[in-house]
Protein backbone atom coordinates (compact mmCIF):
# COMPACT_ATOMS: atom_id res chain seq x y z
CA UNK A 1 0.00 0.00 0.00
CA UNK A 2 1.28 3.52 -1.15
CA UNK A 3 1.62 5.98 2.35
CA UNK A 4 2.07 9.11 1.08
CA UNK A 5 2.12 12.39 3.90
CA UNK A 6 2.11 15.99 2.70
CA UNK A 7 3.78 18.14 5.42
CA UNK A 8 3.56 21.94 5.42
CA UNK A 9 6.49 23.66 6.74
CA UNK A 10 8.57 20.27 6.42
CA UNK A 11 12.02 22.67 4.99
CA UNK A 12 13.32 23.50 8.57
CA UNK A 13 12.64 23.17 12.44
CA UNK A 14 9.98 20.75 13.54
CA UNK A 15 8.32 19.76 10.46
CA UNK A 16 11.89 19.15 9.42
CA UNK A 17 12.43 16.17 11.00
CA UNK A 18 8.90 15.05 11.34
CA UNK A 19 9.44 14.30 7.54
CA UNK A 20 12.77 12.82 8.48
CA UNK A 21 11.28 10.24 10.76
CA UNK A 22 8.05 9.36 8.51
CA UNK A 23 10.66 8.67 5.94
CA UNK A 24 12.51 6.34 7.35
CA UNK A 25 9.48 4.63 8.64
CA UNK A 26 8.90 4.09 4.84
CA UNK A 27 6.55 7.07 4.07
CA UNK A 28 6.54 9.15 0.64
CA UNK A 29 7.53 12.55 1.91
CA UNK A 30 5.71 15.65 0.58
CA UNK A 31 8.04 18.51 1.25
CA UNK A 32 5.55 21.84 1.48
CA UNK A 33 7.39 25.13 1.73
CA UNK A 34 6.64 28.59 0.34
CA UNK A 35 10.87 29.23 -0.04
CA UNK A 36 11.43 27.13 -3.04
CA UNK A 37 14.95 27.02 -2.45
CA UNK A 38 14.98 25.85 0.73
CA UNK A 39 12.11 23.45 -0.17
CA UNK A 40 13.78 21.71 -2.96
CA UNK A 41 17.20 21.70 -0.91
CA UNK A 42 14.97 19.63 2.11
CA UNK A 43 13.94 18.04 -0.50
CA UNK A 44 17.08 16.65 -1.87
CA UNK A 45 18.83 16.43 1.64
CA UNK A 46 15.49 13.93 2.82
CA UNK A 47 16.72 11.95 -0.35
CA UNK A 48 20.14 11.73 0.25
CA UNK A 49 18.98 10.29 3.76
CA UNK A 50 17.26 7.28 1.42
CA UNK A 51 14.01 8.67 1.84
CA UNK A 52 11.32 8.99 -0.91
CA UNK A 53 11.02 13.24 -1.25
CA UNK A 54 9.58 15.74 -3.29
CA UNK A 55 9.10 19.41 -2.82
CA UNK A 56 5.61 20.80 -3.15
CA UNK A 57 5.54 24.80 -3.29
CA UNK A 58 2.98 26.38 -1.09
CA UNK A 59 2.15 29.39 0.93
CA UNK A 60 -0.52 29.37 3.37
CA UNK A 61 -1.32 33.16 3.47
CA UNK A 62 -1.98 32.57 -0.50
CA UNK A 63 -5.38 31.01 -1.52
CA UNK A 64 -4.33 30.44 -5.34
CA UNK A 65 -0.97 29.24 -3.76
CA UNK A 66 -3.28 26.43 -1.65
CA UNK A 67 -4.89 25.34 -4.26
CA UNK A 68 -2.41 24.65 -6.80
CA UNK A 69 -0.56 22.88 -4.15
CA UNK A 70 -3.71 21.03 -4.00
CA UNK A 71 -4.19 20.08 -7.44
CA UNK A 72 -0.24 18.87 -8.04
CA UNK A 73 -1.03 16.39 -5.28
CA UNK A 74 -4.73 15.30 -6.32
CA UNK A 75 -2.91 14.82 -10.07
CA UNK A 76 0.44 13.49 -9.28
CA UNK A 77 0.14 11.70 -5.73
CA UNK A 78 -3.50 10.30 -5.45
CA UNK A 79 -1.94 7.98 -2.96
CA UNK A 80 -1.93 10.96 -0.20
CA UNK A 81 -3.06 9.29 2.91
CA UNK A 82 -1.72 11.97 5.31
CA UNK A 83 -2.04 16.07 5.58
CA UNK A 84 0.61 17.28 8.56
CA UNK A 85 -0.57 20.97 9.32
CA UNK A 86 2.92 21.98 11.01
CA UNK A 87 3.38 25.47 9.55
CA UNK A 88 3.01 28.30 11.50
CA UNK A 89 4.32 31.57 12.22
CA UNK A 90 4.35 33.33 16.14
CA UNK A 91 3.81 37.13 15.26
CA UNK A 92 5.25 39.41 18.04
CA UNK A 93 5.71 36.87 20.76
CA UNK A 94 6.39 39.96 23.57
CA UNK A 95 4.06 42.33 22.16
CA UNK A 96 1.24 42.77 24.79
CA UNK A 97 -2.38 41.52 23.14
CA UNK A 98 -3.45 45.16 23.47
CA UNK A 99 -1.02 46.64 21.40
CA UNK A 100 -2.13 44.45 18.29
CA UNK A 101 -3.67 45.47 15.71
CA UNK A 102 -5.96 43.60 13.80
CA UNK A 103 -4.04 43.60 10.40
CA UNK A 104 -1.56 42.21 12.90
CA UNK A 105 -3.22 39.54 14.32
CA UNK A 106 -4.66 38.94 11.11
CA UNK A 107 -1.58 38.18 9.13
CA UNK A 108 -0.94 35.30 12.07
CA UNK A 109 -4.12 33.77 11.73
CA UNK A 110 -3.96 33.49 7.72
CA UNK A 111 -0.94 31.14 8.19
CA UNK A 112 -2.40 29.56 11.48
CA UNK A 113 -5.68 29.31 10.59
CA UNK A 114 -7.48 29.79 7.58
CA UNK A 115 -4.20 28.65 5.53
CA UNK A 116 -4.59 25.28 7.45
CA UNK A 117 -8.57 24.96 7.23
CA UNK A 118 -8.53 25.87 3.57
CA UNK A 119 -5.77 23.49 2.52
CA UNK A 120 -7.85 20.60 4.76
CA UNK A 121 -11.09 21.33 2.27
CA UNK A 122 -8.99 21.20 -0.76
CA UNK A 123 -7.41 17.88 0.16
CA UNK A 124 -10.66 16.29 1.92
CA UNK A 125 -11.89 14.83 -1.49
CA UNK A 126 -8.23 12.40 -1.44
CA UNK A 127 -7.62 11.74 1.47
CA UNK A 128 -11.65 10.80 2.18
CA UNK A 129 -10.61 8.16 -0.58
CA UNK A 130 -7.74 6.46 0.98
CA UNK A 131 -9.19 6.87 4.86
CA UNK A 132 -6.82 9.68 5.57
CA UNK A 133 -5.60 11.67 8.77
CA UNK A 134 -5.26 14.96 9.11
CA UNK A 135 -2.44 15.92 11.69
CA UNK A 136 -2.33 19.39 13.55
CA UNK A 137 0.79 20.78 15.45
CA UNK A 138 -0.58 22.67 18.00
CA UNK A 139 0.15 24.28 21.66
CA UNK A 140 -1.52 24.65 24.78
CA UNK A 141 -3.68 27.93 25.46
CA UNK A 142 -3.84 28.20 29.13
CA UNK A 143 -2.07 31.34 30.57
CA UNK A 144 1.41 30.54 32.22
CA UNK A 145 3.94 33.00 33.63
CA UNK A 146 6.25 32.95 31.23
CA UNK A 147 4.94 31.87 27.46
CA UNK A 148 1.68 34.06 26.96
CA UNK A 149 2.44 35.16 22.58
CA UNK A 150 -1.20 36.50 22.00
CA UNK A 151 -1.52 36.40 18.36
CA UNK A 152 -0.10 32.62 18.51
CA UNK A 153 -2.06 31.48 21.16
CA UNK A 154 -5.00 33.12 20.12
CA UNK A 155 -4.57 30.97 16.65
CA UNK A 156 -3.41 28.05 17.53
CA UNK A 157 -6.70 27.69 20.07
CA UNK A 158 -8.56 27.99 16.79
CA UNK A 159 -6.84 25.37 15.92
CA UNK A 160 -7.58 23.46 18.62
CA UNK A 161 -10.97 24.06 18.20
CA UNK A 162 -11.19 23.43 14.63
CA UNK A 163 -9.15 19.82 15.31
CA UNK A 164 -11.91 18.76 17.88
CA UNK A 165 -15.14 20.36 15.87
CA UNK A 166 -14.39 18.74 12.47
CA UNK A 167 -13.49 15.13 14.30
CA UNK A 168 -16.79 15.37 15.95
CA UNK A 169 -18.23 16.09 11.89
CA UNK A 170 -16.17 13.52 10.55
CA UNK A 171 -18.01 10.67 12.86
CA UNK A 172 -21.34 12.31 12.39
CA UNK A 173 -21.36 12.10 8.68
CA UNK A 174 -19.64 9.04 8.67
CA UNK A 175 -16.50 9.97 7.21
CA UNK A 176 -13.37 7.59 6.95
CA UNK A 177 -11.27 10.34 8.02
CA UNK A 178 -10.01 11.25 11.06
CA UNK A 179 -8.11 14.68 12.63
CA UNK A 180 -6.17 15.24 15.98
CA UNK A 181 -3.84 17.85 17.18
CA UNK A 182 -0.39 17.27 19.03
CA UNK A 183 0.98 19.22 21.51
CA UNK A 184 5.05 18.33 21.29
CA UNK A 185 5.98 20.52 24.24
CA UNK A 186 8.76 23.62 24.52
CA UNK A 187 11.01 22.82 21.38
CA UNK A 188 13.91 24.97 20.31
CA UNK A 189 13.32 26.54 16.97
CA UNK A 190 13.62 30.14 14.95
CA UNK A 191 10.03 30.18 16.04
CA UNK A 192 11.06 31.28 18.58
CA UNK A 193 14.51 32.72 18.52
CA UNK A 194 16.18 29.31 19.37
CA UNK A 195 15.00 29.61 22.86
CA UNK A 196 16.44 27.02 25.22
CA UNK A 197 16.26 25.64 28.45
CA UNK A 198 15.36 22.90 31.07
CA UNK A 199 12.26 22.25 29.60
CA UNK A 200 13.01 22.58 25.97
CA UNK A 201 13.64 20.11 23.68
CA UNK A 202 15.13 19.89 20.50
CA UNK A 203 13.62 20.21 17.59
CA UNK A 204 14.77 16.61 16.32
CA UNK A 205 13.35 15.53 19.46
CA UNK A 206 9.78 16.63 19.07
CA UNK A 207 9.95 15.03 15.41
CA UNK A 208 10.48 11.52 16.81
CA UNK A 209 7.77 12.10 19.79
CA UNK A 210 5.27 13.37 17.05
CA UNK A 211 5.81 10.22 14.84
CA UNK A 212 5.40 8.20 17.54
CA UNK A 213 2.17 9.54 18.41
CA UNK A 214 1.08 9.70 15.10
CA UNK A 215 2.05 5.78 14.28
CA UNK A 216 1.04 4.30 17.39
CA UNK A 217 -1.97 2.75 15.65
CA UNK A 218 -4.86 4.35 17.94
CA UNK A 219 -7.56 6.40 16.79
CA UNK A 220 -7.35 9.77 18.35
CA UNK A 221 -10.19 11.37 16.11
CA UNK A 222 -11.44 14.82 17.83
CA UNK A 223 -8.71 14.75 20.14
CA UNK A 224 -5.44 16.80 21.08
CA UNK A 225 -3.10 15.41 22.60
CA UNK A 226 0.03 16.28 24.76
CA UNK A 227 3.46 15.18 24.33
CA UNK A 228 2.80 11.73 26.30
CA UNK A 229 -0.19 11.11 24.06
CA UNK A 230 -2.62 11.39 26.67
CA UNK A 231 -5.32 13.51 25.09
CA UNK A 232 -5.74 17.36 26.79
CA UNK A 233 -8.12 18.35 29.49
CA UNK A 234 -9.69 21.15 28.64
CA UNK A 235 -10.53 22.00 32.97
CA UNK A 236 -6.76 21.26 33.60
CA UNK A 237 -5.43 24.69 32.15
CA UNK A 238 -3.45 22.90 29.77
CA UNK A 239 -5.68 23.25 26.97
Amino acid sequence: MERKVFITGANKGIGRYIAYEMGKKGWTVLVGARDERRGTLAAEELKGEGIEALYINIDLQKKESIRAAAQTIQSRHPGLCMLINNAAIPGDMKKPGFMFTTEELRDVMETNVFGPFELTLALLPILEKNNGRIVNITIPIGMTDHFNPFAYKATKASLNVMTQTLGHNFTQAGKPLEIFGIMPGGTTTDLNGNTVGPNMQTAQEAGRLITGIILDGKNHNGEVLLRNGAAANYNSGLF
